[in-house]
C-alpha cells in the first residue's frame, strides 16, 4: 500500500535544552518525496534548520505560548511518508510554497 501523506516533524528546544516534539500531516497528492520536500524546505530555513512557527501556520506548543525570547525558533527534523490522515488543510506543496523564514 502506497503511503499518501507526508509527516512534517519538528521540535523546540528551550533554554535548558529540553525538547518538545511536534508533527503535522499534510496531504501529498503531488507525490513529492520526503527528500525533495526536505531539499525545498531547507533552502527557506534559517541556517538550513530553524524557523519561526507562527508565520508558517504552525501553532506554538502550549508551554511556550506567550513567551517571546531568542529561542522561539523551532527546529526542522524530517519529512516522512505516512498513511495517517492530514491534520492540516494545506497540501504539502502549498505548505512549501508559502513557507517563509
Amino acid at each position: 500500500m502506497q503511503k499518501k501523506s507526508i509527516s512534517f516533524q519538528y521540535l523546540h528546544r528551550d533554554e535548558g535544552n529540553y525538547k518538545t516534539f511536534g508533527e503535522i500531516i499534510f496531504g501529498n497528492d503531488e507525490d513529492l518525496s520526503p527528500e525533495k520536500a526536505e531539499e525545498t524546505l531547507r533552502k527557506k530555513l534559517i541556517d538550513t534548520t530553524y524557523f519561526y512557527p507562527l508565520p508558517n501556520g504552525i501553532p506554538l506548543f502550549q508551554e511556550h505560548t506567550g513567551y517571546i525570547y531568542f529561542s522561539d525558533w523551532y527546529e526542522f527534523q524530517k519529512f516522512s511518508r505516512t498513511n495517517e490522515k492530514p491534520t492540516d488543510p494545506r497540501s504539502l506543496s502549498t505548505f512549501l510554497s508559502q513557507f517563509s523564514e
